[in-house]
């Protein structure tokens, strides 16, 4: 089903339930245990962030889904998360101070929104009325057409204007002066969670039920899972940009790893501008590699950096310095907890040797839920499943008028 034709099904909804339809898109919510709960926390503060762009760019429907996926996240789950007492406390009474502020502008996003769903729903209908009418209009003109001699003609005739005359016309309101807008169905899919700390008089926002997923990360490249190399964008995902320089900068920045056969890794931000991703630097963290592994250090620093900045995770890249671009398992279990966060996020793997660099992403439909399902905790393992676990991503555009950033901090 083609995008307009989803805008227009919507038009044939009552209010309430395209508002309601909008709350079981934001309370698509999974808590998985692997991921850090600062990690969270970052997560909730780019949700802020990019729904903050939404309202400037009059994008109500995705503001509000973002803010509804925020509150569902802090006020329903995050309590569970096993590392949450871990979280500092000043971090917490950033986001409890965020709750305040962003439940009165929901409300009011809301109170528009339903607004602007009447006012469509009453000219779907008005247009509705005059279709009918013209259809009816014209079938009685094909009847009495159809029954025409040259003896009746005149009376016919006479028949005929006196149904056209006498015919009562749909009123409409102005139909012209009102355009419709196409929702976005572009879905930010974050993961989020809840607190029991909050101040009493903190209201609750409860719609879904909290997928809490017990399974850790598995750190392993000793196998090359299935790879899709057929893909085209079914997903939906809203467009990357990616400066056309990103990988010879990366490279460039790796180049002493890469001749002692060490990996380097970085990490992918940016901006959201008019429903696109938009790369804007490259963050070269503190690290440790092998031929093999690359670990990083000091996540604060990274943190600290993007909250300046205004920047939201976008993905990672690092490089095989030995092997061809795939994804290993290991890389496979490091890109959920980014995909999950965010899922257009990209993995980008750079393979000098083979002068290769490719653009992956977990398939949406399983092979993120084959990874949140993996029982192995540590050491070899392969990921058994007859569908495609990853897939060179359709949705990122180079663009060679744009440079990256690059910030290195080791």
């Amino acid at each position: 089903m083609s995008h307009n034709q989803t805008g227009i099904d919507n038009f044939k909804e009552k209010p309430e339930k395209r508002i309601q339809q909008l709350l079981m898109l934001s309370s698509k919510i999974e808590l998985n245990t692997s991921i850090a709960a600062r990690k969270y926390y970052r997560s909730g503060r780019e949700m802020i962030s990019m729904a903050d762009v939404y309202i400037k760019e009059n994008n109500l429907e995705q503001a509000y889904i973002l803010y509804m996926r925020f509150m569902t996240l802090f006020l329903e789950t995050i309590n569970e998360h096993p590392d949450y007492k871990n979280v500092p406390i000043e971090e917490r009474n950033l986001n409890y101070r965020a709750l305040r502020d962003v439940l009165p502008k929901t409300e009011n996003i809301k109170a528009k929104l339903l607004e602007q769903y009447s006012t469509e729903y009453e000219l779907y209908q008005e247009q509705k009325a005059l279709e009918e009418f013209k259809e009816k209009r014209e079938q009685k003109v094909l009847n009495i057409e159809k029954n025409n001699t040259p003896s009746s003609k005149n009376v016919t005739q006479e028949h005929l204007n006196s149904i056209l005359d006498n015919a009562t016309v749909p009123k409409l309101n102005n139909p012209t002066s009102f355009e419709f807008r196409q929702p976005d169905h572009n879905l930010i899919n974050f993961t989020e969670l809840n607190d029991n700390t909050l101040p009493s008089n903190m209201p609750t926002y409860s719609n879904s039920k909290i997928q809490f997923n017990q399974h850790k990360p598995i750190v392993d490249r000793s196998t090359k899972p299935m790879l899709n190399k057929n893909t085209s964008n079914p997903y939906n995902l809203r467009q990357i940009i990616v400066p056309g320089n990103l990988t010879r900068r990366f490279l460039e920045q790796a180049q002493r790893n890469t001749s002692n056969n060490l990996e380097t890794c970085g990490i992918l931000a940016g901006k959201l501008s008019s429903n696109c991703l938009i790369v804007t630097h490259l963050m070269i963290p503190k690290q440790s590699g092998t031929s093999d592994s690359c670990t990083t250090m000091n996540e604060e620093d990274i943190f600290e950096f993007q909250d300046k900045q205004d920047l939201i995770t976008l993905g990672w890249i690092h490089t095989h310095p030995s092997q061809t671009s795939f994804m290993s398992s290991v890389d496979l279990h490091t890109h959920y907890s980014y995909q999950l966060m965010m899922p257009e996020a990209i993995a980008v793997v750079c393979a000098p040797k083979y002068n290769e660099s490719n653009f992956f992403f977990l398939t949406p439909h399983h092979g993120l839920q084959v990874i949140a399902d993996c029982k192995f905790f540590s050491g070899f393992h392969t990921h058994n499943t007859e569908g495609d676990i990853y897939a060179i991503a359709e949705h990122y555009v180079l663009d060679d008028n744009l440079l990256v950033n690059v910030v290195d901090f080791r």
